[in-house]
């Protein structure tokens, strides 16, 4: 008894200990480690029941000793823990409670089974931890300050790609008056703003989750770094609102409030080219730019950033959408018009990228506007006449032509900035590089909003601009703007730069833990990542282990508190039993029911007898009602010699099937206790054993009566 509890006790604490080590760990052979589980559950509850079957057999042989019970009752007392149609007899609860207590624990146990199952689950779970992740990369504009494009970078076998093209003034470098000077954006570059341009978003890299995070790890992390950026203002809002300065800067002639809905009829307007860099600096050239007339010393402001142009726009925030045209009740207040102008700056940016289920999503968190790329003011009215123009018949005439612009200083730019010392010259060859770079990667967003949208009938709108191809129009709105169109803007210029990072040939994308480390296309194999890795946030979606102990000791606490009950019960028994440890093992049943005073009952109803005739077998089905209605108790019972003893009440048995009647409590002088203290034979041997009602004599161990001499039978157990 005592050892299947310590066995039961210690499965329990080792499937806690079991499921310990799984709490929190990634739910893997989920099958095989819940038939662990179940093992050690089973193993808990037989080792608990084990030790209540013994307890309640100490207690049933008490319960016999101390307490008289019918036939039916004794069947069911020493059938409980095995036939559950035992437990349907009323009589047994009042006589044997407790032993039925014990019982109905033995049945029950199943669910201990049951219920800790429950105590292992799986449960979904973030794992996020802070690490360093390869291949992360950032941008550098530097790099194109120093990139010569005579020998260009080559990293894994493929040329680095630079944002601008160029030309250059002779064939070599060691001719009087070289040097290279900016064309226009690459066609690398034009291929990546389309892109974001068309996607609405910043482009991704095929495969740049797996090479960050690693396979089936979603990730994060914030770069910093300096690149171009618009710094937009409102100017203007609502109808006759007037358009002031952008700084020291004018608006362009054409533009304006007036020429917006609803005194307009544009819906959009923008004017993204005012002082742009001309493109056929001088002509004649031959291939390569190089002037075919013109001999050094070339003009100064050949190849010279003079200004970069100011976005200027006008739009119509859309606030009724049932007036579709002037005609229409309510047409002047369904438009708001807005003004704003943006300029071009070196901006410091703070980037979160995330990844999540193989999508990036990039948010710019923080910029901050440094300086002006070229911080001059354009004069959009001063482009002087050429003095080649005051001689129509002088021999310059000829040399005029080239310059079809009319300008004075021997290109063909027509543009005039001030202060002309802010110019930023070919001759000053890494701010040139900075600056020619930034100009083209403006000079793309700036081509994609260039023009306007007449939007007097609603439903019809003709227009001339790229911007319809762009985030910045609402086509579910008729293609009028967002309403947020300047925030619109600013971000689309974001995807234009930060889509870069998909194409790693660029020269200007590094490593972000190693900026002066040009990254190439090929990720970073070594084996510790020393170049490119950068801290990072990883995390996944598991399935995990989740042990819920409270569960478990709940049921197993229960279980164990009625086990330890019972050992206790059972551990009096055996106290109360003369400190002996009985069973129901056959040899026992056999010694206690072996004497002639079961023997003088008819034990065989004529059911049974019939039966055992035609060749069955009786099992006690068939009891006879009287028979049924004896009780029987367990304790000294006389030997055959001794029946004629005057104490001992006579038998009757008239009948085979009359079973046993006692005589009544008088032929005792009146007492009806069974179980007083006393012996009821001075001489002779005793015998231990189950009698009938008046022939055994109960005795208890706390009446303190030792029986000595020899006895024929022995106690069971």
């Amino acid at each position: 008894m005592y050892l299947f509890f310590l066995f039961g006790l210690l499965c329990a604490a080792g499937h806690h200990i079991f499921y310990s080590t799984l709490d929190g760990r990634i739910a893997d052979r989920q099958l095989e480690m819940l038939r662990y589980g179940a093992v050690l559950a089973f193993a808990t509850k037989a080792g608990l029941v084990a030790a209540v079957v013994v307890a309640f057999r100490q207690r049933i042989w008490l319960t016999v000793r101390s307490k008289l019970l019918s036939v039916p009752a004794l069947d069911s007392l020493f059938a409980a823990t095995d036939d559950i149609t035992a437990l349907w007899n009323a009589e047994v609860y009042r006589t044997a409670s407790v032993a039925m207590a014990l019982a109905a624990f033995v049945w029950l146990a199943p669910l201990v089974i049951i219920f800790t199952s429950n105590s292992l689950s799986v449960e979904l779970h973030l794992n996020a931890i802070n690490t360093t992740c390869p291949n992360v990369r950032s941008l550098n504009f530097d790099k194109e300050s120093l990139e010569n494009w005579r020998d260009p970078t080559i990293i894994d076998d493929l040329i680095g790609q630079s944002v601008s093209t160029w030309n250059s003034t002779t064939t070599s470098p060691e001719m009087e008056g070289w040097f290279d000077y900016y064309t226009a954006f690459s066609r690398t570059m034009e291929v990546t703003a389309t892109m974001a341009i068309f996607t609405q978003q910043t482009v991704a890299r095929t495969g740049v989750t797996d090479d960050i995070c690693g396979g089936g790890w979603n990730c994060s992390y914030t770069i910093n770094f300096t690149a171009p950026g618009y710094k937009c203002e409102e100017l203007a809002k609502g109808v006759g609102a007037t358009v002031g300065q952008f700084g020291d800067h004018d608006p362009p002639k054409d533009f304006g409030i007036e020429y917006l809905l609803p005194k307009g009829n544009l819906s959009y307007q923008a004017s993204t080219m005012g002082g742009e860099y001309y493109i056929s600096q001088v002509s004649p050239v031959s291939t390569g730019g190089m002037p075919t007339e013109l001999k050094p010393p070339f003009p100064k402001n050949l190849g010279a950033f003079r200004t970069e142009p100011i976005i200027w726009v006008g739009y119509a925030e859309r606030v009724d959408t049932v007036p579709t045209n002037r005609s229409v009740p309510g047409f002047d207040k369904a438009f708001i018009p807005h003004v704003f102008a943006c300029e071009h700056y070196e901006t410091a940016y703070t980037v979160r990228f995330e990844y999540r289920n193989g999508k990036q999503t990039a948010n710019v968190t923080d910029r901050q506007y440094l300086r002006r790329v070229v911080d001059t003011k354009w004069l959009q009215d001063e482009v002087n006449p050429s003095p080649h123009d005051e001689d129509e018949d002088g021999p310059s005439r000829r040399n005029s032509n080239n310059n079809k612009n009319r300008t004075t200083d021997g290109t063909n730019d027509p543009t005039v900035a001030f202060p002309q010392s802010s110019y930023v010259f070919p001759q000053q060859v890494q701010r040139y590089g900075k600056v020619a770079a930034y100009h083209s990667v403006g000079k793309l967003l700036r081509d994609s909003m260039q023009g306007w949208l007449n939007s007097e009938n609603v439903l019809n709108p003709i227009g001339d601009t790229k911007a319809l191809q762009t985030k910045l129009l609402d086509p579910r709105q008729k293609w009028f703007p967002f309403p947020d169109l300047q925030d619109r803007l600013r971000s689309l210029y974001e995807d234009i730069v930060l889509s870069m990072l998909a194409d790693p040939r660029y020269v200007s994308v590094v490593w972000a833990a190693n900026p002066n480390i040009i990254s190439g296309a090929v990720a970073d194999d070594s084996p510790d990542h020393g170049d490119s890795a950068y801290p990072c946030e990883r995390s996944r979606n598991e399935i995990r282990y989740k042990y819920h102990a409270r569960d478990l000791w709940i049921v197993y606490g229960l279980a164990l508190l009625i086990a330890l009950t019972a050992i206790i019960v059972g551990t009096r028994a055996v106290f109360a039993n003369e400190g002996v440890l009985h069973d129901t093992r056959f040899s026992n049943i056999v010694a206690a029911t072996r004497g002639p005073a079961l023997d003088k009952l008819g034990w065989h109803s004529q059911g049974a007898v019939t039966e055992t005739l035609l060749g069955g077998v009786d099992h006690g089905r068939h009891l006879p009602r009287d028979i049924k209605n004896i009780r029987v108790g367990y304790g000294i019972v006389p030997l055959s010699g001794q029946d004629e003893n005057p104490r001992d009440p006579p038998y009757s048995s008239t009948t085979p099937n009359s079973g046993y009647e006692p005589y009544s409590h008088h032929m005792y002088g009146g007492e009806d206790n069974t179980r007083v203290p006393g012996r009821m034979w001075d001489v002779g041997e005793v015998r231990y054993g189950f009698g009938l009602e008046g022939d055994v004599r109960q005795l208890l161990r706390s009446e303190g009566i030792r029986i000595r001499g020899r006895s024929r039978g022995r106690s069971p157990g």
